[in-house]
Parts: C-alpha cells; sequence; structure tokens
C-alpha cells in the first residue's frame, strides 16, 4: 500500500519549467533537454531566453549581428541575409499595423472622450444659465419679500390702532353694563319689597277670612239652638211639630251644605295661601340669589379697583435700578383663589431707573382665556407715575423674568416679556393688555421641579431694559 502510494506521488513530479507532469527519476533528464528551461544567449546580449527559442533569438540577436558585419562584408545575393531582412521587415510592418491600430484605437477614444468633453461643456453651460436665472429669480422674490414684510409691519401697526381702539370702546360698554346693573339691583330691591308687602297684606287677609268663617259658623249654631227652642215652646200640635221639625231638618241640612261648602272654599283658599307662601319663598331665594350675583360682581369690580389704587399706594421705598426680586408666599392658597375666581396677582411696584417709569408685575397663576387651568401668564404693567410728565411716551419696556429654582439654580426659568403699553395723555388706570406680550409658564414645568414652589413660597427676579425712548425710534419689539 505505501509502496503504491510513493509511486503514484512519484509519477506525480512536474516539471519546473514547462509544468509537465513525470516520474521522479526522468525529471533530471528531462530538464537536460526541456525546450522551456531558460539559457542566456551565447552572444553576451543578457537576454534569457527559452531553449527551444534560442535559435529565432540568434538571429535578431543585435550583438552577433554586428559581429558578423564588423568581421565580414555581407553578400547581398546571399540568401540567408535575405531571410533576415524578411523577417526584420515583416516584423516591422507587424509592428507598423500594430502602431496602426494602437493610432486608430486612440483616435476612436480621443473622438469620444471629445464629445463627452463638449457634452459635458453644454451641460456646464445649461447649469451656468441656471444659476444665474435663479439667483436673479431669487433678487426678485427678495424684492417682493422686502415689499411683503413693509406691508405687514403697516398692517400690524394698523391692528394695534384698532385693538386699542376696540378696548376702549370694550371699557366704555362695561362702564354702561356696571350702570345697568346697578339699575337693576335696585328695581331687584323695590320687587323684593313689593312682594314683601304683598305677601303681609295677604296674611291679613288670610287671618280676616279665618275670623269671619268662624263668626259665621258661630251664628249659624245660635240659630239652630234658638229654632229649636222656639220649636220646644210654640209647637204642641204633633203635626205642626213634625212639619216644624222637617222643615227644621230642611234648613240644618242646607245649613250643613252650606258649612260643607264654606270648608270646602277655606280648605282650597288654604293651599292656595300655601302654594302663595311656596312661590314667594322661591321669589325670595331668586332675589337673593340675584342680588348675591351682582353684589359679588360689584365687589369684585370694586375690589379690583381698591387693589389698583392700594397697591400705588404702598408705603415703604421703591427699587430704582430695574431690578425687583419678588417674593409670593402662599402659593397654594392663591392658586386655590386663582381657579375659583381668575383673579390676578401684583408684584409690588418698582422704577426702571432713578425718576423713571412705574411699573409692577401683574401675574394671572392659573391663566386667561384659551391658556387656564395650564399656563401661569405674566405682564409687566406701566402705572401712573409722579414723573410721567417728563418721560418719553409711549414707553416700550423689555424685560427678563426669572422663575427661580431654589434646590438647583441651574433650572432657573427665564421668559421675556414687553410691558404693556400707555399713551401719555391715557387717564386710564388700567392699560390695555393686549398691546403687551404675555409669559407662558406651563403648570407642568412647575410640577416637574418642586424647587420653583418649595415651601409653599415662589421667587421671581424682574429685570427691565429700555428698547425705545421716543416716538422717532421704532419699537424693537415683534
Amino acid at each position: 500500500m505505501n509502496n503504491n502510494a510513493h509511486a503514484v506521488v512519484r509519477r506525480s513530479v512536474p516539471c519546473y519549467f514547462c509544468n509537465e507532469f513525470l516520474e521522479e527519476r526522468y525529471l533530471p533528464e528531462h530538464v537536460k533537454h526541456c525546450g522551456a528551461v531558460l539559457e542566456e544567449c551565447p552572444h553576451k546580449c543578457g537576454v534569457y531566453v527559452p531553449r527551444r527559442n534560442m535559435q529565432i533569438h540568434e538571429r535578431s540577436c543585435s550583438k552577433r549581428i554586428s559581429k558578423r558585419s564588423s568581421e565580414i562584408k555581407v553578400d547581398p545575393r546571399d540568401s540567408l541575409w535575405k531571410e533576415k531582412v524578411l523577417s526584420i521587415l515583416t516584423l516591422l510592418r507587424g509592428a507598423i499595423n500594430e502602431a496602426e491600430k494602437e493610432r486608430k484605437r486612440l483616435t476612436e477614444t480621443m473622438s469620444k472622450n471629445f464629445t463627452v468633453l463638449h457634452r459635458k461643456h453644454e451641460v456646464l453651460d445649461m447649469m451656468r444659465l441656471n444659476t444665474i436665472e435663479s439667483m436673479e429669480e431669487t433678487r426678485r422674490n427678495n424684492v417682493t419679500l422686502d415689499q411683503r414684510l413693509n406691508v405687514l409691519e403697516l398692517s400690524c401697526d394698523n391692528m394695534e390702532q384698532r385693538t386699542c381702539m376696540s378696548f376702549q370702546k370694550i371699557s366704555e360698554q362695561l362702564q354702561l353694563l356696571q350702570t345697568g346693573l346697578d339699575d337693576e339691583q335696585k328695581k331687584h330691591e323695590k320687587l323684593f319689597d313689593d312682594w314683601a308687602k304683598d305677601l303681609s297684606d295677604l296674611k291679613t287677609f288670610v287671618a280676616k277670612e279665618s275670623i269671619l268663617v268662624s263668626g259665621i259658623w258661630q251664628e249659624q249654631l245660635k240659630r239652630i239652638h234658638d229654632l229649636k227652642l222656639e220649636l220646644e215652646m210654640r209647637c204642641k200640635d204633633s203635626k205642626d211639630l213634625v212639619k216644624k221639625y222637617e222643615e227644621l231638618c230642611e234648613k240644618i241640612e242646607s245649613t250643613g251644605k252650606e258649612t260643607r261648602e264654606l270648608f270646602h272654599t277655606t280648605a282650597e283658599q288654604r293651599k292656595d295661601i300655601k302654594a302663595l307662601r311656596f312661590q314667594a319663598k322661591e321669589n325670595l331665594k331668586y332675589v337673593e340669589e340675584l342680588i348675591k350675583d351682582s353684589s359679588s360682581k360689584v365687589n369684585t369690580l370694586e375690589d379690583s379697583d381698591r387693589e389698583c389704587k392700594c397697591c400705588l399706594r404702598e408705603l415703604g421705598p421703591f427699587s430704582t435700578n430695574g431690578r425687583l426680586l419678588w417674593r409670593i408666599d402662599r402659593y397654594k392658597e392663591k392658586m386655590n383663589e386663582a381657579k375659583e375666581d381668575d383673579s390676578p396677582i401684583y408684584s409690588p411696584i418698582f422704577l426702571n431707573k432713578d425718576y423713571g417709569y412705574t411699573l409692577r408685575m401683574e401675574l394671572f397663576l392659573n391663566g386667561i382665556g384659551q391658556w387656564k387651568d395650564r399656563h401661569v401668564i405674566g405682564c409687566l404693567k406701566v402705572e401712573n407715575g409722579k414723573w410721567d410728565p417728563l418721560l418719553d411716551w409711549p414707553c416700550i419696556l423689555r424685560a427678563t423674568v426669572i422663575l427661580k429654582d431654589q434646590e438647583n439654580p441651574a433650572n432657573d426659568l427665564r421668559k421675556i416679556v414687553k410691558s404693556v403699553r400707555r399713551e401719555k395723555n391715557d387717564t386710564k388706570e388700567k392699560p390695555d393688555k393686549e398691546s403687551g406680550l404675555y409669559m407662558f409658564i406651563p403648570h407642568t414645568t412647575l410640577a416637574r421641579y418642586s424647587g420653583y414652589t418649595k415651601n409653599d413660597v415662589m421667587f421671581f427676579e424682574i429685570q427691565v431694559k429700555d428698547v425705545k425712548t421716543s416716538d422717532s425710534m421704532p419699537s424693537l419689539v415683534a
């Protein structure tokens, strides 16, 4: 078994030059005669040629030709020389044909490259034209956009003026509504007095009717008793007595009917009296509710006016550097009050600078309008001050309001708010709210970080900066 495997291995040895498989024992002899073995040129030209091509190389070897030409002169009639010349010519012709083919191929590739280059130049020209057109179009669009922005700015100014006018009208309508409420309250009070008077008259009437009915009943009883005595004394005859007795029975029945009818009427009158009492009680309750509602509305209006006036008369030094640190105690209680009656809270009065505008912060803890029950909304208000005649009007101020996190100052919440505009000749105590920019703080943010309302206390830091100081300067707050 091993000898067979060794024999197989010996038979599968390849030649190193021609890759022919043969037995290992024949390999040295095969190498001696193999035509693919590389041998150096005998004329020492430096070329290694396979053994089978050595004669062809010797014919074209440059050193051999140079040696022979130097040793002897070539006879042009020699056939060997002719064969060499022909072989050289055929090689040159083949090289020339190959060069021609290569030239044609190169010219074709050059023409193709030129066409591709020409197309790319056309594409580049088209792209250049497109970019120029797009740049011109963008310039036009920029011009139209500037025009639209100018128109939009004019429309915003008009809208602001219209909103100011509309809020003036609304305030006038509110005053008219307040006067109407006062008149309505007076009418309800008068109507309540009339109802109380009617009720007292009804009570007296019922008392008189009950006295009258009792008197009639006693008179009837007395009449029956008198008739009985008269019959006993005067009627001696039995027939007369029977007739009189029958008459007396009829009279008694008639009087009984009259008394039953009288009791029926009195019972109906009692039912009517009860119904009137119930209706009067319901009317009294309705009147009391109306009086409470009207008095609560009047009290809220008076409280708001009183609060606005009292806040301006607070004693103590004002902050005159445009900075206020506002501490809000009993946050939960004030939030519950805001949820019940939507009442705002107000910060202490402060000034943006020495002898500057009189300012304060108005804060709706439960929000207003569509942001109710979702956001804390604040607004910087300009109040009447001592130095208003010396200041520029209308004034526009921008304030940075910082909600302090008492546990982690890195979580302080910054908001930008614009002051509520008030004209110089505006005599109203409450300026328009719509001309200012509100500050929005979501309730979810307050719930996420407990440091904002730690120990039921909230801190706001307000820093005011001038944005516009004269009418000639445009507003910088959008």
